[in-house]
């Protein structure tokens, strides 16, 4: 790799890196704006929204050029066609906990009705797995990526266990529907920032090993000859 085309990568790693930090703090910020009905903090998320949609066409930008002007191959080729890809993974997580700060802002301050219980989980279950799947890309561990990955179906498990009980919260007064649906929406917000986190892991594992994961059994077919 030449000296050039190693800083530029670095600069890039740097940057998508950062990203990452800034939507973990969406995803912290979001909720806890719901938990404490924080109308201030809510209008921060969304505000901040911006913010990271101008650090992803940033993003976009550097890595077409570098694709361009420096024509990387094999592993260094991978890595940047990857953060392409989880620059916009990243992006519409911004836009989720934008989401769910929205529906803190149109509870207006009304007390919730029930404690949250498995929204934080889900929450703090999103926020290690991109933190996992950014690890394997540090560290060039695949094996992290697949955990990452498996981990997704303990979002989407906590994700049916909101929906079932605020059904039943639903069925029991009508006066609740509003904010169980908003709820609902909440947590249908963290099982999709799971999803994008899940595909961050996916992309890790591309860049590590060359494979597309989510259509590994064409690999198997083909190692079978």
């Amino acid at each position: 790799m030449s000296t050039h085309l190693q800083m530029d990568i670095e600069f890039i790693k740097t940057k998508i890196f950062e990203m990452a930090d800034c939507v973990i703090e969406s995803i912290v910020q979001s909720v806890e704006s719901l938990k404490n009905a924080d109308m201030s903090l809510a209008a921060k998320v969304i505000e901040n929204d911006s913010i990271i949609d101008k650090l992803e066409m940033e993003l976009d930008d550097e890595c077409i050029n570098l694709l361009v002007t420096r024509q990387p191959a094999a592993a260094d080729m991978r890595l940047i066609l990857a953060f392409i890809k989880i620059n916009t993974n990243l992006e519409r997580i911004g836009d989720y906990s934008s989401k769910i700060a929205n529906e803190t802002i149109r509870n207006a301050g009304k007390p919730l009705i029930k404690p949250l219980i498995d929204i934080p989980r889900m929450a703090q279950l999103s926020i290690d797995m991109i933190r996992e799947a950014f690890q394997s890309i540090s560290e060039k561990n695949a094996d992290i990526a697949e955990g990452v990955i498996k981990k997704d179906e303990e979002m989407d498990i906590l994700n049916t266990q909101v929906y079932r009980e605020l059904f039943t919260y639903m069925a029991e007064d009508t006066r609740v529907l509003s904010q169980a649906f908003s709820l609902i929406t909440v947590a249908k917000s963290l099982e999709k920032i799971g999803d994008h986190a899940a595909s961050i892991a996916e992309r890790a594992i591309y860049y590590i090993k060359g494979i597309d994961v989510r259509h590994r059994h064409l690999y198997k077919k083909d190692d079978q000859g």
